[in-house]
């Protein structure tokens, strides 16, 4: 029986860029890099000589993202659009998504688009946009509606 969500693990290509980013552009806080290796991780990742360094985002509502660089081997960077199967983003939300976007533009992040308001469906009444972050990886970010109430989990508008 599953009895909750622990991380999501994202491999990246450089694990102190990818830290830069979360931390240094989005304010979030990251733990310690930790190097892991040998018999074990071999079998999880089914990649013999796995050498990993590992370090986890810290996200607001005790959440993490676990970011994964193998040192050994060296992976190889794909095709990420968000079209293509297996691929996943991170959402976040926001308290005020028109000034993260200028923040963050101001930062020289680039977005699909501004944000865009929902104006019907389940999520309606919510803004939202996506970016790219470090090695391709898409990233939302979400704004929920002001004095209304939604589901905990997915955000869908209740009556």
């Amino acid at each position: 029986m599953i009895t909750g969500f622990q991380h999501t693990g994202v491999t990246v290509s450089n694990l102190e860029e990818a830290i830069r980013f979360f931390r240094d552009i989005f304010g979030l806080e990251a733990t310690e890099i930790r190097e892991v290796a040998g018999e074990r991780m071999e079998k999880l990742h089914r990649i013999p000589g796995a050498f990993l360094r590992i370090c986890n985002i810290l996200t607001p509502g005790d959440g993490n993202i676990e970011l994964l660089e193998f040192t050994t081997p060296k992976g190889k960077k794909l095709d990420l659009p968000t079209n293509n199967y297996g691929v996943m983003h991170l959402a976040f939300l926001v308290d005020d998504l028109p000034k993260m976007y200028d923040d963050l533009s101001k930062k020289g992040i680039n977005f699909n688009c501004p944000p865009l308001p929902i104006p019907s469906g389940a999520l309606r009444g919510w803004n939202g946009l996506y970016l790219r972050g470090p090695d391709g990886i898409t990233i939302e970010l979400m704004e929920p509606p002001k004095g209304v109430k939604v589901h905990p989990a997915t955000g869908w508008v209740l009556e």
